[in-house]
């Protein structure tokens, strides 16, 4: 008997550090080596991939029972004994498709929740503090004088020696006082040989959904 899900796996989305969060979201089916299966190569029980051997997909993980039981500890965040399937789908699929920024249904705190959405008004000063420096990344590259206004959501994701934030925020131009919505994507963390570094992955407007 065997346990499957449909798995939306997201890999490293911005960024050039590496990421130490833990293992990925379940892969495509591969075989056990020898020295993985203990003896249990006769059966060619299937697991998922490491991390580096992905890509997005929405292939159905299929695994046994066994397999089923451990990964269930890493997916269910402390005090729930069952994994929210539906929860999961709509989880990786926002992340996917969003590139981080929008996450509407999160199962909660444990290992393969690597993204975690965070409540900005405990995080003010610090998500003011990236956000500020990415409108001035993108005034500078674009050439632009927009002034910060406020943070609207943001997502952490650990990454290397920091974290990577996910912010969306809101900035007006100074020439047009037009009110305008930006992503950014902000590494925070330590960079030898200073304590602290901030680094501006990229600052872009918020695109518009297709009506």
């Amino acid at each position: 008997m065997s346990n499957s899900f449909e798995n939306h796996n997201v890999g490293d989305i911005g960024g050039d550090q590496e990421d130490s969060s833990g293992p990925s979201p379940p892969q495509k089916k591969h075989k056990l080596d020898d020295k993985e299966s203990h003896g249990a190569k006769e059966k060619e029980k299937e697991m998922p991939t490491s991390e580096k051997d992905s890509c997005c997909s929405n292939e159905i993980f299929t695994i046994s029972d066994e397999q089923f039981e451990k990964l269930k500890l890493d997916y269910c965040p402390e005090g729930v004994e069952e994994i929210d399937q539906d929860v999961w789908t709509k989880y990786f699929k926002e992340i996917e498709e969003s590139e981080g920024f929008d996450i509407y249904h999160y199962p909660g705190l444990c290992l393969m929740a690597r993204f975690t959405p965070l409540d900005v008004d405990n995080f003010s000063s610090d998500m003011a503090e990236l956000s500020k420096a990415a409108i001035v990344h993108f005034n500078k590259e674009k050439i632009k004088n927009y002034k910060w206004e406020k943070v609207e959501t943001a997502n952490a994701q650990l990454c290397g020696a920091g974290v990577n934030y996910y912010i969306t925020f809101q900035a007006k131009d100074f020439v047009t006082n037009a009110l305008d919505t930006f992503q950014a994507l902000v590494w925070q963390g330590r960079k030898p040989p200073n304590p602290e570094s901030i680094d501006v992955q990229f600052c872009r407007l918020k695109s518009v959904p297709a009506t």
